[in-house]
């Protein structure tokens, strides 16, 4: 499992690299930064939800988990790995399963679905080119893998913010 409990410790970007690298850099830090958030808490702190939503800590980690595995590894490469919360998954139910069911989950499990994620996501990128269309297509068509890199930081941006204030309610931690 992989913890960041100072924000000096999150990954970093190149103002110079390259289109790939930005983009790999960018998600990069926004999971370190989510990982941030939730560090240090037990498993009632990151269940705790902020009413009237569902949102909670740990419901944020597994929810950007899977939405990353979705785009990646199900989506643009067609499943090349079956993730190992991949048995939770049901593609019939509720949207929100992620926020509901995280509260019955290990912290640990959590952190590791999403270094799995992260590290499969990094393989795949790795062989593929932006311009590179998805193998499984969604109701509206083929995305190439850059859509797909920018719609991850664009998900993971929305949620930090989710995740600043969650976390300032839980233990009044606060910090960008």
């Amino acid at each position: 499992m992989t913890t960041v409990t100072d924000p000096q410790d999150r990954a970093s970007y190149a103002r110079d690299a390259g289109e790939k690298d930005l983009y790999v850099g960018y998600l990069a830090w926004a999971r370190d930064t989510l990982r941030w958030k939730c560090s240090g808490l037990d498993a009632e702190q990151l269940a705790r939800r902020h009413a009237p939503s569902d949102l909670s800590l740990g419901g944020l980690l597994k929810h950007l988990t899977v939405v990353e595995a979705g785009w990646v590894n199900l989506t643009f490469a067609g499943g090349v790995e079956r993730p190992s919360w991949f048995a939770q998954w049901d593609p019939d139910g509720d949207e929100g399963w992620t926020f509901t069911t995280a509260a019955a989950d290990d912290p640990a499990d959590l952190f590791a679905w999403l270094d799995e994620t992260q590290r499969i996501t990094e393989r795949i990128v790795a062989g593929a080119d932006l311009d590179d269309l998805a193998v499984n297509p969604d109701e509206d068509g083929p995305v190439p893998l850059r859509w797909i890199l920018l719609h991850l930081v664009q998900e993971y941006a929305r949620h930090l913010g989710h995740a600043d204030l969650l976390r300032e309610a839980v233990d009044g931690s606060t910090g960008v």
